[in-house]
């Protein structure tokens, strides 16, 4: 017994300092990030004074007053003037773009998280889960090194990592993996104890809301009674199992490729494109090789697609990020 409970102690202390996981992963989930919070600053630009203003759809009283409900903080409230408002809003839209691109490293990261959870106080309703990750992942994203790869600055990989480095990283791997987990375990098990899902009908109910409703190819999945049956039992079995299939290297792609699938339909039919993405780059996590693929495919377009615009302008050679 203590013997096994020591071999299981120096497997997780090796892990946590051999080497660094998911690089690549956790990169491109840094940059998923910056790029939901930077559509959705872009979405919000023409009408911002209205949704978040001091003069806006809820007023100073009224901001102050949901925000103390929280028990939060938010960056627009330190002034109710209009100029304040506009320098936090378009401050907060420029670290958006850097870490998206991957420049600024922890720093531009974590005031980034301060600004855009500042953002979100100041009006609540807007937030569609997408949010949330987003606030909840980046203290873990702090701790690893997500600023190595999917940049457009140079690589400084050729340094040799400290053993605190190493370790910082993986332990916010760790974090990031677990609290996935949970997420999907806690999903599964409150759809399991509702009564539509237990009966299969879920999805047609949840597709028939006005606000997800796709005129032209939503009724064509009512008239496949049994596709949608079949997709809210498989919805609720790859949730309640997911964490046990990571478990295992032969089960992490074939959870990853479920959750995918998943989460490309709520994007499609659902319209909840910045919770689909980062859910995406989550499960991203558990398999790195994917994440591998799908980086050296982008940088591989956008190499085909400078030297396109490179040849049609007749510009000088231009520098490709850092993927």
């Amino acid at each position: 017994m203590d013997h096994a409970l020591t071999s299981n102690l120096d497997r997780v202390v090796g892990w946590l300092h051999e080497r660094r996981h998911a690089p690549t992963a956790v990169s491109l989930l840094r940059a998923t990030v910056g790029l939901v919070s930077v559509a959705y600053y872009a979405t919000s630009w023409a009408d911002r004074r209205f949704l978040f203003g001091p003069d806006g759809l809820y007023g100073t009283d009224m901001m102050h007053d949901l925000v103390a409900a929280r028990g939060a903080f938010s960056l627009y409230l330190v002034s109710g003037s209009m100029a304040w408002f506009e320098v936090v809003f378009h401050v907060g839209c420029l670290l958006a773009v850097l870490v998206m691109l991957g420049i600024g490293g922890r720093l531009a990261l974590s005031l980034h998280g301060a600004f855009i959870w500042s953002l979100y106080m100041t009006n609540p309703t807007l937030m569609d889960g997408g949010d949330n990750l987003v606030i909840l992942v980046i203290p873990f994203l702090l701790l690893t090194r997500c600023f190595d790869r999917v940049t457009v600055m140079p690589s400084r990989r050729h340094r040799t990592d400290r053993t605190s480095s190493t370790i910082a990283h993986n332990t916010g791997v760790l974090l990031i993996s677990v609290q996935l987990c949970i997420v999907y375990l806690l999903a599964g098990l409150y759809k399991v104890q509702g009564q539509l899902w237990q009966d299969g009908t879920a999805l047609y109910y949840i597709l028939r809301v006005p606000e997800f409703f796709w005129p032209g190819f939503t009724p064509l999945l009512f008239h496949a009674g049994w596709l949608l049956v079949i997709a809210a039992y498989a919805t609720v079995l790859a949730s309640v199992f997911f964490p046990a299939l990571v478990l295992f290297r032969a089960g992490r792609p074939i959870a990853v490729s479920l959750m995918i699938v998943f989460h490309c339909g709520i994007a499609l039919l659902m319209n909840l494109t910045s919770f689909a993405l980062v859910m995406i780059a989550l499960d991203l996590i558990f398999d790195e090789a994917r994440a591998e693929r799908i980086v050296l495919s982008a940088s591989s377009s956008l190499r085909t697609a400078k030297r396109l615009v490179c040849r049609e302008g007749g510009w000088g050679r231009v520098p490709s990020p850092e993927l």
